[in-house]
């Protein structure tokens, strides 16, 4: 009987073990098809060699020195390594670990982006199309540096994206920042606000051109639609809650952000400071911001549409410039 339960467990060990290299050979050489097939989907990829270990649970991937180009906006990311994990019976689930240091690299400036920690999942839909299921991504002590002198640096980030299977190519959209530190030059313009802002949140949907697959680098899929159910940002006395619909009508938004503020005075500040309100504006806008606020039961809380038409934004009745365009025409949306 044991030589039997012997024999038994030599084969199951022998099976599974030809199963994981043959495992390895795929992965291995479906690195090698993305590589090849990667201009075709607007990118450059260069790196330093790449290995598959793990042996026998895992498929282990460490790129050394990658460096990925978008060809159309130039943005170049690269890292010392990247590193994927996945189990050798749910190949479909990505784990990533990220380096301590990456660089981001933009025809305007240049990004290092420094973390304590920093961890991506990815769930695929098993199939050809290898489409998106749900993804996450998990950093701790985070500091942005740009080549242009500023920083920006937070605790705790949590990016989470997942597919909504009652809408076509929809996904909600959940984001988190805890104790997010602005670049002290533009905490130094708010004096009456601590350095740090306690929380930054973002719960939305939004609906794009076209799926989130392994396709997206030739489809590249644009924002059709966004549906904002909560946005939040507390910053000392300063509370801004947010929420409203946009559609994308010949590459702008369109639609409305209801905004409710309190402490909004600082908001004003905040606002001249980063360029969206104009400094010779900025006492006009303040003494409507009062009269609407004063017209409430609490006058330190104030509720105005952020509202977005033919291209322009206005806060209320108040014009503020341009709305942001979403790279998009109405031939997008074929």
């Amino acid at each position: 009987m044991m030589r039997v339960l012997l024999w038994v467990a030599t084969l199951m060990v022998a099976l599974w073990s030809g199963y994981w290299f043959v495992g390895k050979s795929w992965v291995e050489s479906g690195v090698a098809s993305f590589l090849e097939n990667a201009p075709a989907q607007g990118l450059t990829i260069t790196h330093e060699g790449y290995g598959v270990a793990g042996y026998p649970n895992r498929f282990d991937l460490t790129v050394t020195e990658p460096r990925v180009t978008d060809q159309i906006s130039e943005i170049r990311w690269e890292a010392p390594f990247l590193q994927l994990f996945s189990l050798s019976y749910r190949p479909w689930h990505v784990i990533a670990a990220f380096a301590p240091e990456q660089t981001i690299r933009t025809p305007a400036e240049d990004l290092t982006l420094t973390a304590g920690k920093l961890q991506g999942s990815l769930v695929v839909t098993p199939g050809s199309a290898l489409a998106l299921d749900r993804s996450t991504l998990v950093g701790e002590s985070l500091t942005l540096a740009s080549s242009l002198g500023w920083t920006v640096a937070t605790e705790t980030l949590r990016l989470g994206l997942r597919a909504d299977p009652s809408r076509t190519h929809a996904y909600d959209i959940g984001l988190e920042l805890l104790n997010l530190r602005p670049d002290p030059s533009v905490a130094a313009r708010i004096p009456d606000l601590p350095p740090e802002i306690t929380l930054a949140r973002l719960d939305a949907n939004a609906t794009l051109t076209g799926p989130l697959d392994q396709f997206a680098g030739v489809t590249r899929p644009q924002i059709t639609s966004l549906s904002l159910r909560e946005g939040l940002v507390t910053w000392g006395d300063l509370s801004l809650a947010a929420r409203g619909d946009l559609q994308a009508v010949n590459g702008y938004p369109e639609g409305r952000i209801q905004i409710r503020v309190t402490g909004w005075r600082n908001l004003v500040t905040l606002a001249t400071s980063m360029g969206m309100i104009r400094a010779n504006m900025a006492p006009m806008v303040e003494s409507m911001m009062q009269a609407i606020a004063g017209s409430s039961d609490d006058p330190d809380t104030l509720e105005m549409p952020l509202i977005f038409r033919e291209g322009q934004m206005l806060l209320g009745p108040l014009p503020l410039g341009p709305a942001p365009s979403l790279g998009i025409g109405p031939e997008g949306l074929n």
